[in-house]
């Protein structure tokens, strides 16, 4: 072989090489820049908008905002990375994606989307019909404003995200809110004395003349020095509220209470530090779990309990271990003025009775404090601030957080849990709505213990509604016949124009339809309301319909008078429900079996009914208000079931 070979080689691969690099180059050139099938472009196409079916876009001017209503539990002012909730229909709550920002004249501009907004397989590049909301204005956008390829307006992808709500990052609270960092821990030198806690003027907010149609409403805020945005807000909750076909039966309560026990122990946030009331908990939720059996007790009978040797257990460790710390802070008459006569009386007997001196629970030492009572009246809070036919809670629930924030500056405590370790009883049926996003981690002994409401199985529980006619007297009456002398096999008698449920009752079973049952609409007064008193004290059943919503004095006014409850509230979690066993001495029945309800009390044994009337006047005490408490009555139950619920949540 030559010796110029070798090099000859090296300079054709050399050439190959190069005529590589080149094709690949112009392959590379012709992908780019030559137009391919309408598939693949489409498929690169960066023009399709995402439009979620909860959040559809609204154009109103300002005076329009103005004149709509502002129902309860929206937030007054604009918060950071707050969320916003929409309540509507579907029962589920789901976060609303909004980015509406107004111009300097108060017009609503179009939304700005970026690319980052795009949603797989999303297809439809214009509004339909169907995606904005009854009394909504849909922004302008025509065909010729979307086009394929078409740049995305100026907007950065990190300002919208998927499912994140819209902050208001320049939004500055009012001179007359705390100014309260998330879960700071130090006390605030400039923190003002109790008496300087605001209380927000009520402005009236009238209905919107010429509309009747119920929508999402969304409001303009103005904040000072910020950029108002829309917010979405929950519907004003009419009273003309209608059944809701998806019910939870309490076979389903004790499941799901047992999987959120479950969820809590594997979930529960940490506190921020570990105190020893904390390991005081552990201890005590170990004992109650490895308790030993114990069914023999004279005071408790057992088939009344889930787990009767549980119950004594636990209840034994809180009367050696609960303390409870009462927050001072607060004006009256929203905050330390207890209502004791009516149907809000439960959370006003509590509040006077662990306010009182001589209460072993009470510690004036917050470093030994298992729990921290609120000690705010939900009826006093709505006699004080509600604004009669506003149909908003606004300024209530503003309130409420203008208190929480001055505690949580003055003290550690509540920002070490998250309130998680803090507790209220409130028995106004604005409860719910008005502390479910300010008080998300505290317990709350709610009379409306509606599922639908927000109620969470094992951090919740049900304070009973009861109806105190004489509070110097609370045991007045109590009692009535014996089974063999009850002659009427039900009872009841109501405002017949209170909620939905009333009316189906009295259309099948009111005016002496049958003579069985007595169903009537109110009945005329008396002195001592003695008709009413005498129908409950001689009724096999007392039937307890719900109103306008699903809590009625009347399940504590028939154990109070020896009569077997029959529950007709669907989604209604009753009283103690950690620990009693309902279905051991009262009848649930569901609002679609109205129609069948004779036939469903009669299906009822005799034995099976004098069984049933025996364990009524057995649970009885712990029903009963005391002015002087006593083991196993109402105040200690209702403690109970927080200190309770507590202990199982507890995680360190």
């Amino acid at each position: 072989m030559r010796p110029e070979f070798p090099g000859l080689w090296k300079v054709v691969e050399s050439r190959r090489l190069l005529w590589l690099m080149g094709l690949t180059f112009a392959l590379i050139v012709t992908f780019q820049y030559i137009e391919l099938p309408n598939t693949i472009s489409s498929f690169f196409s960066s023009t399709k908008l995402p439009f979620s079916r909860n959040s559809s876009s609204l154009t109103r001017d300002s005076q329009h905002h103005k004149s709509n209503l502002a129902p309860a539990m929206a937030p007054s002012y604009p918060q950071k990375n707050a969320s916003l909730v929409d309540d509507s229909g579907g029962g589920d709550d789901e976060e609303v994606e909004v980015d509406k920002i107004f111009d300097n004249n108060g017009n609503a501009t179009a939304p700005n989307v970026s690319p980052s907004q795009v949603k797989e397989n999303a297809t439809a590049p214009t509004v339909s019909p169907s995606q904005v909301k009854e009394n909504a204005t849909a922004p302008a956008v025509s065909p010729s404003q979307v086009k394929e390829n078409a740049t995305a307006p100026a907007v950065l992808p990190s300002q919208v995200k998927e499912n994140a709500t819209a902050p208001a990052a320049s939004a500055k609270p009012p001179a007359a809110l705390p100014l309260v960092k998330e879960n700071a821990t130090a006390p605030v030198a400039s923190a003002k004395s109790p008496a300087s806690l605001p209380i927000p003027n009520p402005s009236p907010v009238k209905d919107n003349a010429t509309s009747h149609v119920e929508d999402k409403n969304s409001t303009k805020t103005d904040v000072p020095g910020a950029s108002p945005v829309v917010r979405f807000v929950p519907d004003v909750k009419k009273y003309s509220k209608t059944p809701d076909s998806r019910v939870m039966s309490i076979s389903e309560m004790s499941k799901q209470l047992r999987r959120n026990r479950i969820t809590h122990n594997r979930l529960a946030k940490k506190p921020k530090w570990v105190t020893k009331p904390d390991l005081e908990l552990l201890q005590a939720k170990y004992e109650i779990e490895n308790a030993p059996i114990d069914d023999k007790d004279p005071l408790l009978y057992a088939p009344l309990y889930r787990n009767v040797s549980t119950f004594k257990r636990s209840y034994e460790l809180m009367e050696k271990m609960l303390k409870v710390y009462v927050y001072k802070e607060g004006d009256k008459p929203i905050m330390h003025s207890p209502i004791l006569r009516g149907i809000y009386a439960s959370e006003g007997w509590f509040m006077k009775l662990i306010e009182s001196n001589n209460n072993k629970f009470v510690t004036k030492d917050a470093s030994k404090a298992h729990l921290f009572y609120l000690p705010f009246s939900s009826r006093m809070l709505e006699v004080t601030l509600y604004v009669q036919d506003s149909h908003s809670h606004r300024n209530l629930v503003q309130y409420l957080k203008d208190y929480i924030d001055f505690i949580s500056v003055k003290y550690p405590f509540w920002n070490r849990t998250s309130g998680a370790d803090h507790f209220l009883a409130a028995c106004h049926d604005w409860a719910p709505s008005e502390t479910r996003n300010h008080f998300a981690k505290s317990i709350r002994a709610l009379c409306n213990s509606d599922v639908k409401e927000g109620f969470v199985f094992g951090k919740d529980t049900s304070l009973p509604e009861t109806f105190v006619r004489d509070p110097k007297k609370p045991l007045s009456n109590i009692g009535g016949k014996s089974a063999s002398q009850r002659p009427t096999l039900a009872f009841f008698a109501g405002k017949p124009d209170h909620g939905y449920l009333r009316p189906i009752l009295l259309s099948y079973w009111g005016n002496n339809k049958d003579p069985d049952l007595k169903i009537f609409g109110k009945l005329p007064r008396t002195k001592g309301n003695k008709n009413y008193l005498q129908f409950m004290k001689t009724s096999k059943y007392c039937i307890c319909a719900k109103g306008f919503e699903v809590n009625s004095p009347r399940v504590v006014e028939a154990i109070f008078y020896d009569c077997v409850p029959v529950i007709i509230s669907d989604n209604f979690v009753p009283p103690f429900f950690e620990v009693l066993n309902w279905e051991s001495f009262a009848l649930f029945v569901a609002e679609k079996d109205i129609p069948n309800l004779k036939k469903i009390l009669m299906s009822v044994s005799e034995r099976r009914y004098r069984q049933m009337q025996m364990r009524v006047k057995r649970v009885q005490k712990h029903f009963l208000w005391h002015v002087q408490p006593e083991k196993y009555d109402m105040f200690h139950m209702i403690l109970h079931s927080v200190w309770f619920n507590r202990v199982f949540q507890i995680s360190v």
